[in-house]
């Protein structure tokens, strides 16, 4: 949806994660969960246990990030699971007809079992 003129579908590398867990946890930085991140790199996560901040969170970024079609930013999860599918397959389709992205989710599937070590 941030695309420019006349590039419907750019990638961006965002290296900041988020992480919620009920509702209630969060954190929220550069840090990854693997050893050099934890033990070389510079890194900075913030985190805490407060619903009241967490929750309204993440009913904002799920209608950042899902414009609100279809319930996707609900609070039932099966309301939104099926408005995430909603999204993601109306994307696939709109990328193949050269549309701009219903909203800024996308699939992401790995099928390999191969992994690879590139920390």
């Amino acid at each position: 949806p941030d695309s420019p003129a006349g590039s419907t579908w750019m990638p961006v590398y965002v290296h900041s994660k988020i992480m919620i867990i009920d509702d209630v946890f969060l954190t929220h930085g550069s840090a990854n969960v693997n050893r050099r991140s934890m033990q070389v790199d510079s890194e900075l996560n913030i985190c805490h246990e407060r619903m009241d901040v967490t929750q309204p969170l993440r009913r904002h970024l799920w209608n950042i990030h899902t414009k609100g079609f279809q319930g996707a930013a609900s609070d039932s999860i099966e309301t939104a699971a099926q408005g995430w599918q909603y999204i993601t397959s109306q994307n696939v389709m709109r990328k193949k007809n050269g549309d701009t992205p219903l909203a800024s989710v996308v699939g992401f599937m790995w099928t390999s079992s191969s992994r690879l070590r590139l920390d």
